[in-house]
């Protein structure tokens, strides 16, 4: 089926939206009639809506599909969205992917904590037959509830079925409170959900990511690990050595502990010659541990991380760029999705990482949110990252 257009609606162009309105059903209404810009969409047609955590999120998402309909209305909870031209808090931000030269097949399944990975896997691969017939591009697109338990666990199971041939990017949803995200797609709104929006296109897609840190302490090994634990770091416990490196003379009892290292996330070495970043999650466990939202394997190396704002914003840049030079034209619409930890990171800087996305990819539409984990694999079977900025440009 090809998409019905409107005068000045090109062809398999990308457009976003944004609502900042203090009613729910307003605000996603709005941003997703801003998104679509007089299109009439078709049921091959996927929009993607970001809603802010504060709303009351059922009801937003509510109104949404019922502006998008028939189009399928798909996305995820977050502590803010942005556009190119706004940064939005508290409301939500839209993105009308058509289907002109793309088909789409979408998955969304409830998460198993036994079996990460295996859930992963059955979305991914459900969401891929639904795409049809595979074109001579793919993409995958993530989004799943932020307090999953391994979000490395996630990238693996989708490895799974993309294996290096297809690369996917996305994020987890976030609500900054740590008590509950939403997922929604397949008609389903979970609290427990993993997303799977598989891409067939005709053109190049790109993902890039990138962040903006320098390892900024010595390398530090992974003596003992269990899950998502680090017990011990060269043979000692691992927040002893990590305050050690973290050399501002912090204690674990501050109760402005959490908020004041995320100025020193620790970086893992890749095989591209770079760093995943990781930052510390949630609690420090009994021990001498320190606890992540992915899993850190054994005999690891970790490094103290250091950044300023000018770094994060050249990271946010130059992840858009990448991306968009995989494609062999200007890009319709960057999909972006950066770390909750970087928005205080950048302070009253903040607005500026969607412009450089923005300036990154010649000036197109740019649609994203805050995470709490971002999810870009371009090489190699690693997949998810920490404050950083990952980017889909299609």
């Amino acid at each position: 089926m090809r998409s019905l257009t409107v005068p000045g609606a090109p062809l398999g162009a990308g457009r976003s939206g944004h609502s900042d309105s203090p009613d729910a059903c307003t605000a996603g209404r709005e941003a997703v009639r801003r998104a679509l810009a007089g299109y009439r969409p078709t049921a091959d047609d996927v929009v993607l809506l970001f809603a802010s955590a504060d709303r009351d999120v059922p009801a937003l998402v509510a109104a949404a599909e019922d502006e998008a309909a028939p189009a399928r209305l798909v996305g995820c909870t977050s502590t803010g969205g942005f556009t190119e031209a706004e940064q939005v808090p508290s409301g939500c931000v839209a993105a009308l992917l058509q289907a002109q030269e793309r088909t789409f097949g979408v998955c969304h399944v409830q998460r198993d904590d036994e079996d990460i990975a295996g859930c992963t896997r059955r979305a991914v691969s459900v969401a891929r037959q639904r795409a049809g017939e595979p074109g001579p591009h793919s993409v995958l697109v993530l989004l799943v509830d932020g307090l999953t338990p391994d979000l490395r666990e996630v990238a693996r199971g989708a490895y799974e079925v993309t294996t290096a041939v297809v690369p996917f990017g996305g994020g987890s949803a976030d609500d900054l409170h740590w008590e509950r995200t939403y997922t929604y797609g397949d008609g389903r709104l979970l609290t427990d959900g993993i997303l799977a929006i598989w891409i067939n296109s005709s053109n190049p897609v790109g993902v890039s990511v990138d962040h903006g840190w320098r390892p900024a302490g010595r390398p530090m090994l992974v003596t003992r690990a269990a899950g998502t634990v680090v017990h011990e770091l060269d043979g000692m416990p691992a927040i002893d050595v990590f305050l050690a490196e973290q050399g501002e003379g912090l204690e674990a009892t501050d109760p402005e502990f959490f908020h004041k290292v995320m100025h020193s996330p620790v970086g893992c070495p890749n095989g591209r010659g770079r760093y995943d970043v990781r930052q510390l999650h949630a609690y420090l466990p009994e021990g001498g541990g320190i606890n992540f939202n992915a899993g850190i394997s054994e005999q690891s190396v970790l490094q103290v991380m250091s950044a300023d704002r000018d770094a994060l914003l050249v990271g946010a840049r130059n992840a858009s760029a990448d991306a968009v030079a995989i494609l062999d034209r200007s890009p319709s619409l960057i999909l972006a999705f950066s770390c909750g930890s970087r928005t205080p990171l950048l302070g009253d800087r903040a607005a500026e990482e969607a412009q450089a996305l923005a300036a990154g990819a010649g000036g197109a539409a740019v649609c994203g949110f805050f995470t709490y984990g971002e999810f870009a694999r371009t090489n190699g079977s690693s997949g998810f990252h920490n404050s950083s900025v990952a980017v889909l440009a299609l």
